[in-house]
């Protein structure tokens, strides 16, 4: 169950972190405010969530007095936290549930008394209803106005039972409907935890479904947008992009919407552009059918695969050099704008690799002379790395 739980937790996290913060589409569809956009809200409750099950699973028995004092309190308190993260969760993702509707569910409201009723107030006092209210003037508006009665009384009082035990919860309540006469309750602790799973499971299980509805629909965007790529013009698709599918627009130092643009514009004028153009369409594509795959992955159940046979590959002696020879490290080392002793630096590394190849120098004479200049700088490096094939 523990396990259980803690899936959830996760499959939760990854929709945030990978598809609900990337996308407008999502803020539009659950109205995310600006603090759960811009800070680790999120993230916070879940780690929190996780810290707090290790305490509610604790596989170690206590044996003293004071140490199941301590963990019956560790107990009931993380069942709150764990309560009102839930009813977070609810709210965050727009799930119809609020506070009323988890008082009406006894897995919910049971657990909630006992943790009140030891923890949040063990001296519970309430007005006192003999106590009738007077009418006074009000000092700001000089109108008469009804004063609630000031005094209390003594609601009920609680007290841990000497004979709790690591497996149930004993306490002592004297209460004002039983005229302050003691009562013994006892919780198995058993029952609780069980009670707590099955709190966690139904409202984890509405929130994924919640989840799983808008992702399908996001999906059936993609699709869509998918089919639309080959028939709209390039501008219009930037658009789009920027509109609904935007994430990509962050993965790249050059694929922002007015770069890319001119870019395009800029097409017919040298091949770096019209490659850098192809790339992005061709990156946007990869995107979008990896986005897919996701989502399948989140929505339909994993295939489990017995019994496989793995192929013997077989290991040539032949080595080409030439087909060895890589270019990470310089190109790497390319990739942020530096100043020009930098460039020239980083750049005598590839230089003597590729002395030979026309394309390769005149793009880093290009992207020399235009260091300053995001759209030159890269679309010239791009066109490098496709001529070396990295």
């Amino acid at each position: 169950m523990e396990s259980e739980i803690k899936e959830k937790l996760n499959r939760v996290g990854e929709n945030w972190a990978h598809l609900i913060l990337k996308y407008k589409y999502f803020n539009k569809k659950l109205k995310l405010t600006d603090d759960l956009k811009k800070s680790n809200y999120l993230g916070d409750i879940l780690d929190y969530f996780r810290d707090t099950i290790e305490i509610i699973h604790a596989k170690e028995k206590s044996k003293s007095y004071t140490d199941i004092f301590a963990y019956q309190i560790s107990l009931l308190q993380a069942i709150y936290i764990q309560q009102d993260f839930i009813e977070e969760l609810l709210r965050i993702f727009k799930c119809n549930i609020n506070k009323g509707d988890l008082k009406k569910d006894d897995d919910y409201s049971i657990n909630r008394e006992v943790r009140n009723e030891l923890i949040g107030h063990p001296i519970c006092t309430t007005k006192d209803p003999k106590e009738q209210a007077k009418e006074v003037i009000c000092k700001s508006c000089g109108k008469n106005i009804n004063e609630s009665p000031k005094k209390t009384i003594l609601l009920s009082s609680t007290l841990f039972s000497s004979e709790s035990s690591s497996t149930n919860i004993q306490y002592l309540r004297y209460h004002m409907k039983k005229n302050y006469q003691p009562e013994v309750l006892n919780y198995k602790i058993c029952e609780i935890i069980n009670r707590h799973n099955d709190f966690l499971n139904r409202y984890l299980d509405i929130i994924l479904d919640k989840l799983k509805r808008i992702i399908t629909e996001f999906k059936s965007n993609l699709e869509g947008f998918e089919k639309i790529i080959k028939h709209q013009n390039f501008e219009a698709i930037i658009k789009s992009v920027d509109a609904e599918f935007e994430s990509i627009l962050y993965s790249s130092y050059f694929y922002d919407k007015d770069s890319l643009i001119e870019i395009y514009r800029r097409r017919s004028e040298h091949e770096r552009y019209q490659n850098l153009i192809d790339q992005f369409l061709s990156d946007l594509k990869k995107e979008i059918l990896e986005k897919k795959e996701y989502i399948n992955e989140l929505v339909e159940p994993k295939k489990i695969y017995t019994n496989m046979t793995l192929s013997t590959i077989e290991i040539s002696d032949n080595i080409n050099e030439d087909a060895n020879k890589t270019y990470n490290y310089e190109l790497g080392k390319l990739v942020e704008r530096r100043n020009k002793p930098d460039f020239d630096f980083y750049s005598s590394f590839l230089i003597p690799k590729c002395s030979e190849n026309r394309l390769v120098l005149d793009e880093l004479k290009h992207m020399e002379a235009n260091i300053s200049n995001k759209i030159e700088y890269y679309t010239a490096l791009n066109l490098i790395y496709k001529e070396l094939g990295e």
